[in-house]
């Protein structure tokens, strides 16, 4: 069934950071030559040649085989996501039956209610996203084995235990966090707290190696500034609504577990506006926290009972991956995103069977049969959401497109569908398209800049209404954004050009003299500062600029015509 929900991925393209991680990658593009360069370089260094943050040499390692064996192909990249996502819900089906937390049936219904879940598209259906699968897979055959140890004892077991849980870190750093979930294990085994850390010091050993690959590559990016377009929550706000806002965070995590609508592929500026504590979703969510922990609390003195030690067991595998991502405590490079919530989703869905069974049994009525009619409904619905919700990761404009309408004030998502339409124009043979494509392009770059002022966009938007002839609108956007970035001589030209084909000489001068004076050796900007003095009757002043400029480009035909035409003019 896993498989089968998301067949409808076979025929998509790459698609955001698969071209980063895949197409763009040198190490991946080498095939197998670039397998020891993923284990010696952090993620990203093969399209940004940075060794900073972010280790998982086996996604890459994957990616490189696929290169050399399969060649380039979204096809294959989504079919093996599609292999491995049916494979982790097999693995994670035998484990939950080893730890018997609920009924054989219920548990099948577990798992196909996680197989299920809409919230999963992104990292099943977005080829790059694998490290995610990869970290839960290598997780679940790590917990296998410890469990098969804690019964039967066998060396074997221990050491593919740690081999698993540093193939899980190796994919992704954020299982590091899942480290607690051994001892608790153990526990379930032998209520004894010591032999439990005792039993749990292979994987912290396991730990240790890890740690030790990933310094020695890369750090942590502790410090590292994001900009809002990673991150809204660095942006300029009081200390307490930014705390505040992480908690509505937190709650939107929650619903989107129980209510998975709408999907979308980015939470950057401004998606998630910054909200006070007297919002309703942050009193919410902290009450949520608070019964939490007072449950908890009452259910200590129940800890040796096994339904404890369960529910225990179930929240860490909430908690635990949810923890490192939260924001709360590390800056990480995104405000939110679904596909960190595929492992804390395990722990959800256990947490909700429990509760539903708990419910039914309360209200004395068939539990386990209402149970498995209520998961059967929701399996039916959720895999309906899920294969709709695929073919909007169909390609970058059509995920762009699909998204913007829930995302009317996120300035990233307007900019990234511009750059689609930029990218179309460009190409385009037909004037006609060419002209739609730019106009697309410039609507959505001017509502991007409503919503956050960069002056990238107003140099971009100065440059497309070039290309549309809209002068007013050059002169507009290249004077906002020569206000915010002054130092740019070729942005003086080309604003000097607009006020020169608007007949607005003074002007023109004024913007080329400005690029001469910062660029005085660029050949185009002499031209046209020459030009100008020309057109004035400046005569002499374009003479002087012809000459020094033929000292850099002596055999530039126009600068060449045009002096001789000045000397003319001026009898020499």
């Amino acid at each position: 069934m896993a498989a089968g929900i998301y067949a409808n991925t076979l025929g998509h393209g790459y698609v955001l950071d698969d071209k980063a991680i895949i197409t763009q990658n040198s190490f991946t593009q080498q095939g197998f030559a670039g397998i020891s360069e993923h284990f010696t370089h952090s993620y990203w260094f093969g399209i940004n040649g940075k060794d900073e943050g972010n280790y998982r040499p086996i996604s890459g390692v994957s990616f490189s085989i696929e290169r050399a064996v399969f060649g380039t192909s979204p096809a294959v990249g989504h079919f093996f996501n599609m292999l491995f996502y049916a494979l982790l819900c097999v693995v994670l089906l035998r484990w939950l039956l080893m730890l018997q937390l609920f009924s054989p049936l219920l548990t099948f219904g577990a798992v196909l209610l996680f197989a299920a879940h809409p919230v999963h598209t992104e990292v099943v259906a977005n080829i790059k996203s694998r490290d995610e699968i990869y970290c839960m897979l290598f997780f679940v055959l790590s917990a296998i084995q410890f469990q098969k140890w804690l019964n039967d004892k066998k060396p074997i077991q221990l050491g593919m235990t740690g081999f698993f849980f540093l193939l899980s870190m190796l994919s992704k750093e954020t299982s590091i966090a899942l480290l607690l979930i051994f001892p608790l294990l153990a526990f379930r085994s032998k209520p004894i707290m010591m032999d439990s850390i005792k039993s749990s010091l292979v994987p912290l050993a396991t730990v240790v190696v890890y740690l030790s690959m990933y310094f020695s590559v890369t750090d942590l990016l502790a410090d590292r500034q994001y900009h809002v377009f990673d991150n809204a929550l660095v942006q300029s706000a009081a200390v307490s609504d930014i705390l505040a806002t992480k908690f509505w965070i937190l709650g939107d995590y929650i619903r989107l577990l129980f209510i998975p609508y709408p999907l979308v592929y980015d939470y950057s500026f401004n998606t998630i506006p910054v909200v006070t504590f007297s919002n309703l979703q942050v009193l919410i969510t902290i009450v949520l926290l608070l019964a939490l922990v007072v449950w908890r609390g009452r259910q200590f003195k129940h800890r040796l009972e096994s339904t404890s030690q369960n529910t225990t067991l179930m929240l860490a595998l909430f908690i635990l991956p949810l923890f490192p991502v939260s924001n709360f405590f590390i800056t990480i490079g995104t405000t939110m995103a679904e596909r960190l919530l595929f492992m804390p989703s395990l722990g959800f869905v256990l947490l909700f069977i429990y509760g539903l069974s708990k419910l039914f049994g309360k209200l004395k009525l068939p539990a386990e049969k209402l149970s498995l009619l209520s998961i059967s409904v929701l399996v039916a619905l959720a895999s309906l959401t899920t294969m709709t919700r695929n073919k909007a990761w169909a390609s970058d404009e059509v995920l762009f497109s699909t998204d913007l309408k829930h995302l009317t004030d996120n300035a990233k998502v307007h900019h990234n569908l511009a750059n689609i339409y930029k990218a179309k124009a460009e190409k385009a043979t037909n004037q006609a398209q060419k002209v739609t494509f730019y106009e697309s392009a410039a609507r959505l770059i001017e509502q991007a800049s409503s919503i956050y002022e960069v002056q990238e966009f107003h140099h971009e938007l100065g440059l497309i209404y070039g290309e549309l002839g809209k002068w007013e609108g050059v002169k507009k956007s290249m004077g906002r954004y020569l206000e915010m970035n002054p130092n740019d001589a070729t942005a003086w030209m080309q604003l000097g050009i607009a006020y020169g084909i608007s007949q607005e000489m003074p002007a023109a001068l004024s913007a080329f003299e400005k690029a001469y004076a910062i660029n005085p050796k660029d050949a185009d900007i002499c031209l046209n500062l020459a030009k100008t003095y020309a057109m004035l009757n400046r005569l002499t002043d374009s003479k002087n600029i012809c000459d020094g400029c033929l000292q850099i480009a002596p055999e530039n035909q126009e600068l060449l015509q045009l002096n001789a035409q000045l000397a003319q003019s001026l009898g020499l």
